[in-house]
């Protein structure tokens, strides 16, 4: 693998993020085209490194904003990245209670429409009839159509 993965420090610094994403395509199709690596393998390596690398990021990523801070400066460049403070603003709309009114509906049909899912998943034909308990009207329903997808799943 260390001939695969680069070192932390290793990869060139003046890279943009479209060169790096081009690098590492390019490095996978060397990877797919040399048969001594067993793919597979390699494949649950890198998810072993994703989750590592997002650990890492994230446990650091105060004490580096920390840094930045110290640097009194709005924005400065470290190779080919550019680095900036930036206001994000958010929103608390609770106060209004029209709003209010809104999101608790909105919650309501979001329940509704996960409890219709499961009825219908249920379902052991395409259509069926039911009389709606409430409205005393026949209410046909359909099943949902199901679409496979393999996928490989990795779990650490």
């Amino acid at each position: 693998m260390s001939k695969i993965i680069k070192q932390l420090g290793q990869l060139e610094k003046n890279l943009t993020k479209t060169d790096l994403e081009n690098l590492a395509k390019e490095q996978a199709l060397a990877i797919m085209s040399n048969e001594k690596y067993d793919l597979l393998k390699v494949y649950v390596e890198f998810k072993r490194y994703e989750v590592y690398l997002k650990t890492l990021i994230s446990e650091v990523k105060e004490e580096a904003q920390n840094k930045a801070r110290e640097a009194e400066e709005e924005s400065f460049e470290i190779g080919k990245a550019k680095v900036s403070f930036s206001q994000r603003r958010t929103f608390d709309y609770s106060t209004d209670d029209g709003w209010c009114e809104i999101d608790e509906e909105l919650r309501r049909l979001k329940q509704l429409k996960k409890e219709r899912e499961s009825l219908l998943k249920t379902l052991e034909t395409d259509e069926v009839e039911i009389i709606n308990e409430a409205t005393g009207e026949v209410e046909t329903l359909h099943a949902p159509i199901a679409t496979y997808q393999e996928v490989l799943r990795v779990k650490l």
